[in-house]
């Protein structure tokens, strides 16, 4: 999903920012999936995206998720996301998640139902923007005045997201499916900046599913996909991440590749050490922007600590991290 921003009649317009490694943010993702995983009380998620510097200034996404598990039960989070457009648009979004486990206390599997309630707030610099009266002899002159008289250019609003979500977690058992699907933006808020009409904010919708196998102790490997859409803007990313003891286990080395359609081939690696993870990634921009970036994508580094209150280490190691 490549990213976009668009001068409506009603105001400014732009999809929510999106992660390759959205595995990484599973409270982004989806809010059923906050609290849902074993032997530890707490994770801590955080992620940075840089695209597109190569044509001018960045679009970063800088994203947070804090979450916790009560008695395998219910799950309690909250979560910030900041959306950087090139310095022209900002969206900022905050707020918490909360889920619960309706599956039976010893199932070898959680069915979950989530909800994430926050707020939005969209701020506009229109001193980067270029409007008609700018245009002098065949180019925009950004020195000239626009004739635009805004009155607003934020706008704070409420959001609210549901999800549901599945997870295998049975030990003993090669493969060990996994899916979960949400809907974000249910109420529709407007999102018209500048207050010149009307605009709902466009749902977003997204399904992710894969299947974690486990060939011994030491190998897993996870092929996995992710389905979202939000207006006209489809994204289609599938993929495969697989997972690979080092010398006595403590270390674990990861590998892995996607291919999202229309877009980016991505590559990513990284390496886990106890109760933590860190990876990184490259987008290989295939997009018909790739004549302009030559080919140069997004850089992408997330970090996740599964952690527990009395301070012992976790037990057991998921794959799913």
């Amino acid at each position: 999903m490549a990213a976009t921003l668009t001068l409506a009649p009603m105001g400014l317009l732009a999809q929510d920012a999106h992660l390759s490694q959205y595995d990484a943010g599973a409270v982004l993702l989806n809010p059923a999936l906050t609290g849902m995983y074993e032997q530890s009380d707490f994770r801590i998620a955080s992620n940075l995206r840089s695209q597109w510097s190569s044509l001018s200034s960045a679009f970063i996404t800088t994203a947070f998720a804090y979450d916790l598990n009560f008695q395998q039960r219910y799950g309690a989070g909250l979560y910030m996301c900041n959306y950087d457009q090139a310095g022209m648009m900002t969206t900022f979004e905050g707020g918490f998640t909360g889920s619960y486990n309706v599956s039976q206390k010893n199932a070898k599997h959680t069915l979950s139902v989530g909800v994430r309630a926050g707020l939005i707030y969209k701020k506009v610099n229109d001193a980067d923007l270029l409007f008609d009266a700018q245009y002098n002899n065949g180019y925009f002159d950004q020195d000239l005045p626009s004739g635009e008289m805004f009155n607003k250019r934020g706008r704070l609003m409420p959001d609210l997201g549901l999800g549901f979500a599945y997870r295998s977690v049975h030990s003993m058992r090669m493969f060990n499916p996994f899916g979960n699907f949400a809907a974000y933006h249910i109420t529709r808020p407007d999102e018209s900046i500048f207050r010149v009409g009307k605009t709902p904010m466009p749902i977003r919708w997204t399904a992710m599913g894969g299947v974690t196998v486990t060939i011994n102790e030491r190998f897993r490997f996870s092929p996995m996909g992710l389905f979202m859409q939000q207006n006209k803007d489809r994204e289609i990313n599938a993929g495969v991440l697989g997972e690979c003891a080092i010398g006595d286990g403590v270390y674990h080395a990861l590998l892995g590749g996607s291919y999202r359609v229309g877009d980016a081939i991505i590559v990513q690696t990284g390496i886990k050490h106890k109760n933590s993870a860190f990876r990184m990634s490259y987008d290989v921009n295939i997009s018909p922007l790739s004549t302009f970036t030559r080919n140069r994508g997004a850089f992408e580094f997330s970090i996740i600590y599964y952690g527990t209150h009395n301070g012992r280490e976790r037990r057991t190691q998921r794959s799913s991290f």
